[in-house]
């Protein structure tokens, strides 16, 4: 694998003409949109947990829950818990709701357009900057190729489908947003964008920072070995960065929390970080002290180990694993489960077809980079590119959720890839040439990867493919989370209902009831008090139940979650309940046959 094409270190006249790119973008993105219009339903208000989260926490703002107030007060105990959540996301949502509503005087139908514009114009800027590296990197014969490998991979991911108010999806097009002025770009402007596009990432959630920091040590060490002649990009970097993170604190953290340490949501720890880091890094680069070499080792070095000193002796807490504090039932029976928090290891041995959907592209991708490398002129964009791409497999190596930025980053390097064996081909004429592109194309398609896993698992184990398919008919995971599944509960007086996490967000969507659990990690109290009644047994359920005030007790035998524990837990309240083997407290009221959704009231 290799790379001939020429790569430039500045963006070409040509390709500053954004205008064909945008429009290629745009029509690549309602593209998207075919398959869900052609399912029948524009959206899946299923799409995951943390979108219908999402839509709830936009909902209690716009019902009158006050700006800087974070708690959700329907889920966990009494009173509710303070969610790690920013309200960027929330912002802009809100505003297209708001505006549709009132022009159609239908709050569902603000929350349809918002469904299907918000990630649309997501996915449109991120195909657009997958482009536009991509004709940074690999000129106008890379474009074709980056729409297609970027389309299919934005798409395989699923966090732009509509729906998606996950903040997933803004980090990631802020991402592929600051690519392009981090591999070519030298004035201060495009420093910049990529400085305030980092902030933003950081504001939102916390779990892209190992992206953000490698961003941010890579417009250092560029800078450290070139000087001036990066002077103003590094300068408008550090600008960019540390004002925007000034900004957002101030509009999205309340005054009573601004000197509050919190490791796990953006706060003075990281305000003072981006502060620090961001306006030591402009300084460094003013002309007066860029000037040597020696100037730039003496005041960056100081700056790491000023930055470096700070964060050990004013936040050491935030320097372990960020579970470290959680309660060892909550790691076993709940951080254990969730799908995106699981390393390669795991996905590599439970389910190969994840695997080969979020893996074998990126690690492909790393491949052409390096064996581009030695063969290329200006070396400096790749190096670049394979650094920030190396970062991003390294974190989905230790959490799946990280391939997300992995895959899109890879279709940038693999679109180059094929445009070389475009060119060769068109060149040579023969049929070998032809064939090597083919391959090319097909390696660069996680779909394609997809496929062959699902193909040969089937061949492999047919009994077991046939259990799968068998298991599928009976319940739909994805059924639990649908508002068929929670129209009688919707129907009962609000009330206190216990039921794994992960129904959690579907129920505070559908209904107007509190729920105990939910999949986030400041839930402990909510989350353990669950536990406790679907894990012990029927008699010490009853006094979880009354000891909580729970009302309900709901399960979805399809669930994946809900088999976990009674897999774990075989002779636990939850595992009765799916054996359809109530105890008498409990009253069945209603079930949701296509999922094996069902509620339960408890007897007073």
């Amino acid at each position: 694998m290799s790379v001939q094409s020429a790569v430039t270190p500045e963006i070409s006249e040509k390709s500053k003409t954004s205008r064909p790119d945008v429009l290629i973008a745009a029509l690549l993105a309602i593209l998207a949109l075919v398959p869900a219009i052609a399912n029948g339903s524009i959206i899946d208000w299923s799409v995951n947990n943390d979108s219908m989260m999402r839509l709830v926490q936009i909902r209690d703002l716009l019902a009158g829950q006050a700006w800087f107030d974070y708690t959700q007060y329907r889920m966990g105990p009494e009173g509710g818990f303070v969610m790690h959540w920013s309200r960027i996301v929330d912002l802009p949502v809100a505003a297209i709701i708001v505006a549709v509503t009132a022009l159609t005087g239908s709050v569902s139908g603000g929350e349809l357009v918002a469904g299907v514009l918000w990630p649309s114009v997501l996915m449109a800027l991120s195909i657009f900057a997958i482009i536009r590296s991509a004709r940074l990197l690999g000129c106008e014969h890379a474009v074709f190729p980056a729409a297609i490998i970027g389309l299919i991979s934005l798409y395989t991911i699923g966090i732009y489908v509509p729906g998606a108010f996950d903040h997933h999806n803004l980090q990631l097009t802020l991402c592929l947003l600051a690519l392009p002025a981090v591999l070519g770009g030298r004035r201060a402007h495009h420093g910049f964008v990529a400085g305030a596009a980092m902030a933003v990432m950081m504001a939102i959630g916390l779990e892209t920072l190992p992206v953000v920091a490698i961003v941010c040590l890579t417009i250092a060490m560029s800078f450290l070995l070139h000087g001036h002649e990066v002077g103003s990009r590094t300068m408008g970097f550090g600008a960019g960065f540390s004002a925007i993170s000034a900004l957002l604190f101030v509009a999205t953290v309340g005054p009573g929390d601004w000197f509050a340490a919190h490791c796990d949501a953006f706060s003075a720890v990281h305000l003072s970080i981006a502060m620090a880091g961001g306006l030591g890094l402009a300084l460094a680069a003013t002309p007066s002290l860029s000037s040597s070499s020696v100037t730039r080792i003496a005041v960056l070095g100081g700056l790491g180990a000023g930055l470096a000193l700070l964060v050990v002796a004013a936040y050491p807490q935030c320097l372990a694993d960020p579970y470290a504090g959680l309660d060892e039932r909550l790691k076993t029976y709940w951080l254990s489960a969730i799908g995106e928090a699981q390393p390669v290891n795991n996905i590599l041995r439970n389910d190969p077809v994840m695997f080969a959907k979020y893996y074998i592209t990126p690690i492909a991708a790393l491949a052409v980079l390096a064996t581009s490398l030695p063969a290329t002129a200006n070396r400096r964009p790749l190096t670049v590119m394979t650094v920030i791409l190396l970062t991003a497999v390294l974190v989905s190596f230790w959490q799946v959720r990280g391939a997300n930025f992995a895959i899109a980053l890879a279709a940038v390097p693999l679109a180059m890839w094929v445009a070389e064996k475009r060119q060769i081909a068109a060149a040579d004429g023969s049929a070998k040439p032809a064939l090597v592109m083919v391959l090319a194309w097909l390696v660069s398609l996680n779909v394609c990867w997809m496929l062959a896993a699902q193909v040969l698992g089937d061949m492999a184990a047919p009994a077991v493919a046939a259990n799968q398919n068998e298991e599928k008919a009976v319940g739909s995971n994805e059924g639990c989370y649908m508002p068929a599944a929670h129209w009688q509960l919707s129907a009962m007086p609000a009330g206190t209902v216990a039921a794994v996490s992960n129904l959690g967000p579907a129920i505070l969507k559908y209904t107007s009831h509190r729920v105990l659990a939910g999949p986030y990690h400041r839930n402990i109290a909510g989350n353990i008090a669950n536990l406790d009644i679907l894990m012990g047994t029927p008699e010490q359920s009853r006094q979880a139940i009354a000891v909580n005030n729970v009302d309900i007790v709901a399960h979805c035998s399809s669930d994946d979650e809900t088999r976990f524990l009674v897999r774990t837990a075989p002779h636990s309240l939850i595992a009765k309940l799916v054996l359809n083997e109530p105890p008498e407290w409990l009253t069945p009221i209603g079930r949701a046959e296509k999922s094996g959704f069902v509620i339960y009231r408890v007897k007073q």
